[in-house]
């Protein structure tokens, strides 16, 4: 049976979900994080130095797993530029990014799906357009999530944060 037409035209009501609390709640505790660390009196520079760290560091190492993809230029440079931002937000991700940019400038085909499963070898499959924005998205979340663990390491650093005493207290805190 056909919904009326009513029903077919009307924009369905939001309804308030676990993502939406999710980012909502993340969203909350980034705030409330930097509200700290700026009312802690740490000053302008070493916080802006903070984030260039965070910004170099997580693009680099994202548009790195690029380029050892041998993606396109401007796959590197979307990952370079969407890494600092991905790496803060668990719903997004820079490989994502990277690998639109890569299907944009690549164009994979049906025949390089169907052609994927029958390479004999690795310079065969590298020349998959598919397969290439496959490790494209791949090894720039590889970097990502490299530059996350290094970044927090020198961020935390520059901001006079000791992670291993963070580290410590929360092992005796679940233990």
């Amino acid at each position: 049976m056909i919904p009326p037409k009513e029903e077919l035209c009307s924009l369905p009501k939001r309804r308030l979900g676990i993502k939406n609390l999710l980012g909502v709640g993340l969203g909350v505790a980034l705030l409330v994080i930097l509200l700290a660390v700026i009312s802690s009196g740490i000053s302008f520079d070493i916080l802006l130095k903070a984030f260039l760290y965070w910004f170099l560091i997580n693009g680099v190492l994202s548009a790195t797993g690029v380029v050892i993809a041998r993606g396109h230029p401007l796959s590197a440079l979307t990952a370079f530029s969407v890494a600092w931002l991905t790496s803060l937000n668990p719903f997004l991700a820079a490989g994502w990014f990277a690998g639109l940019a890569e299907v944009r400038m690549r164009k994979p085909k049906v025949e390089d799906a169907k052609s994927m499963l029958g390479v004999e070898s690795l310079r065969e499959l590298m020349r998959n357009k598919l397969f290439r924005v496959i490790l494209v998205a791949a090894l720039a979340n590889i970097g990502s999530i490299a530059g996350t663990f290094i970044g927090i390491g020198v961020v935390g650093h520059e901001l006079g944060i000791n992670i291993q005493d963070i580290w410590m207290g929360l092992k005796t805190l679940l233990l």
